[in-house]
């Protein structure tokens, strides 16, 4: 008889405004997509969501149950205390995909822990405080735990007081059907038509503050400027600080740095495709999709040595300081005289993406859950 793995969805679904998905939801999305080409004889999937007023995106072939009860502390008390679940579908492992549940039965839980920022980079503004006080408790009683990276799992075993036997390390994909590559020449005349780039450009993706370092490209950004340099920045930032704005009026109002807000699928792959060269400062990640997004593309990536970005980059990103402006500053300008083997690095950045495939991870994680079932 077949075993049932009831999947926890609610971060893929769509509430009122949202015109995209999280990066977790986006992976759970990937990873159940996988999940529905990539069949297995021995496990069933079901979805569960909790919503009133979204909805999931797209077709899956499994059964969706949807809870429309609103997040709370009375919902939570009886999702902690019934076996609400249970009741609705019957099932023998509970996958929590996103950190953290309310639950009713750890023992027959998973959960996938992307990262432990919250203890190793700690950002307050972002819940980190809650995430502290709550995370190691289920952490400690679910049945198991899986992680996208070998830097994830070392942080959740030494801040979270977990052996290290109970952790299993899976790394995410890159979704190919949305990520490819396309001629750079026919890229940036469609980005151009889109977007009215009339220059080569460097781009970054994932921009926000504090640990995600935008600002230190924009600076070293600014310095290459100086040095009449012939590319533009673009940066995907759907809410870039009216600070930063301000801090670089100049650049933005010539159009040298162009911030662009939150671009749909087809079009943040057509700016990965046409740009020379992607950006990743990042000072702390859990994985890093956007390196292995951009190397699907055929745009090599530049990003740091810390954290789990050497194990996703590996040999084929180029790796500066996150605080080296002058650093990032001599590359920029070394890309845009024209390096030697570019073409080459850009064969080597689509080579090292194909090893990244949500079949495999659809795969592993079956195994996984059979291993703990």
């Amino acid at each position: 008889m077949k075993k049932c793995v009831l999947v926890d969805c609610d971060n893929m679904v769509y509430r009122r405004g949202m015109k995209h998905l999280s990066g977790i939801g986006r992976t759970t999305n990937d990873l159940m997509l996988a999940f529905d080409r990539f069949r297995d004889d021995d496990v069933e999937i079901a979805m569960f969501t909790r919503t009133v007023n979204g909805k999931i995106h797209g077709d899956f072939s499994f059964r969706l149950l949807n809870i429309p009860l609103p997040y709370g502390d009375r919902v939570n008390f009886l999702f902690k205390n019934f076996p609400l679940l249970d009741l609705l579908v019957k099932h023998d492992l509970l996958h929590i995909p996103h950190n953290y549940s309310v639950v009713n039965k750890p023992s027959k839980t998973v959960i996938t822990i992307h990262d432990a920022m919250f203890f190793s980079y700690p950002e307050n503004f972002l819940s980190h405080e809650h995430a502290r006080q709550n995370y190691p408790r289920l952490a400690r009683e679910c049945r198991a735990i899986i992680t996208c990276s070998n830097n994830s799992k070392s942080d959740i075993v030494k801040y979270m007081d977990i052996h290290p036997d109970k952790v299993t390390v899976v790394p995410w994909g890159v979704n190919d059907q949305t990520f490819y590559y396309e001629d750079k020449g026919e890229a940036f005349k469609k980005v151009r038509s889109a977007l009215k780039i009339d220059r080569p450009f460097f781009m970054s993706v994932s921009c926000d503050v504090g640990r995600k370092n935008t600002v230190s490209i924009m600076r070293a950004y600014r310095q290459a400027l100086k040095k009449k340099i012939g590319h533009d920045l673009v940066l995907v930032w759907g809410n870039c600080p009216d600070e930063y704005r301000n801090e670089f009026a100049a650049e933005i109002q010539a159009g040298n740095i162009k911030i662009i807000g939150n671009v749909d699928d087809d079009l943040l792959r057509l700016l990965y495709c046409a740009s020379t060269l992607s950006w990743f400062p990042s000072k702390y990640e859990g994985f890093g999709l956007p390196i292995l997004e951009s190397m699907a593309c055929g745009t090599p990536v530049v990003t740091c040595r810390n954290s789990s970005l050497m194990e996703v980059g590996g040999s084929t990103a180029l790796y500066v300081d996150p605080d080296g402006l002058d650093e990032m500053t001599d590359v920029m300008l070394a890309f845009d005289k024209g390096i030697a083997g570019y073409d080459e690095l850009v064969s080597d950045s689509i080579a090292h993406s194909k090893r990244y495939t949500w079949e495999n991870t659809a795969r592993m994680y079956m195994e996984f859950y059979k291993s703990n079932m």
